[in-house]
């Protein structure tokens, strides 16, 4: 077992739901951090591809169901939080764990623009790249050049952005692979302006989302043309409770663990939602939240 001299021991019934900003869920079969790409690599290439592997970034995103995740789920350590910025050649390399606040917070301190929107989305730079996360018109493929992965075999590819295919909350990027860092363009900016357009950022976050409650972002997907949570509100759903979970009265498209809510109680009260809407509008809403592991055997 020495190829796992760099790996903290696993665990094992890891209570893998409540490390989620929702709080629910049930439990992974098996959990580990590790902090060397060289130790992912070895246990890519020991673990069987019939067992599943998740990679947990900040949780902010997922709901993990009550019946729990029958596999292994990942935690990158700190040496995939680190940020280098090269000056000459204008180029910043961003570990897939680092947090978008941190990125944010980096870049304002070096003076580089482009990634003020980071402020608004909490999240971590690998689940950004997997989904093309983004907001206030900015996606974070906007300025990328490259991201390094390791193949589930084990091996590390490093994919240029034209090889990937970008799309609204979507990207061509394997799903079983794990991204460990990515470049972007670093353009120079002004950093007041840069101080002011984060500080507006916060200010609309905390003002129109439900950050002080157990969430997981927004919900649904935005429907060409439409906003979900106009469709949402057009359906009456403002406010709407099933068990513990309940529709944010401050943005329709939050759902929030309001009472102890079970897993199946948020995600029941998303297809509710989803089945009312096209019932009502002919539309298909698609999940935003990534939704992982077993329903719970009653």
């Amino acid at each position: 077992m020495i190829m796992f001299k760099n790996l903290k021991k696993f665990q094992f019934n890891y209570e893998v739901g409540k490390k989620t900003w929702f709080g629910s869920g049930g439990n992974a079969l098996i959990f580990s951090q590790i902090n060397q790409v060289n130790s992912i690599c070895n246990l890519l290439k020991f673990i069987p591809q019939k067992i599943p592997i998740f990679i947990l970034g900040a949780g902010s995103n997922i709901l993990v169901r009550d019946g729990g995740f029958n596999g292994l789920v990942i935690k990158l350590g700190k040496n995939f939080k680190k940020i280098s910025y090269n000056k000459s050649s204008q180029i910043i390399e961003i570990g897939s764990a680092s947090k978008d606040s941190e990125i944010a917070k980096y870049c304002l301190e070096n003076s580089i623009k482009g990634f003020e929107y980071l402020k608004g989305i909490p999240g971590t730079l690998g689940g950004n790249l997997v989904m093309n996360a983004g907001c206030y018109g900015h996606t974070i493929s906007d300025l990328l050049i490259s991201c390094k992965i390791i193949s589930r075999d084990g091996s590390i590819q490093e994919l240029k952005k034209e090889l990937i295919h970008f799309g609204y909350r979507r990207s061509s990027i394997p799903k079983d692979s794990i991204i460990i860092s990515a470049k972007f363009f670093a353009k120079r900016g002004n950093k007041i302006n840069i101080k002011n357009k984060m500080k507006q950022i916060s200010r609309s976050r905390f003002t129109s989302q439900p950050t002080n409650s157990r969430t997981g972002g927004s919900t649904f997907k935005n429907p060409p043309n439409e906003s979900a949570w106009s469709l949402i509100d057009k359906i009456n759903y403002r406010g709407k409770k099933r068990g513990g979970a309940m529709v944010s009265t401050q943005h329709a498209n939050f759902m929030i663990n309001k009472s102890a809510a079970s897993s199946l109680d948020i995600e029941t009260l998303g297809e509710e939602i989803k089945e009312k809407v096209k019932k009502e509008f002919k539309i298909n809403l698609d999940w935003e939240l990534e939704r992982i592991g077993n329903f719970k055997k009653l």
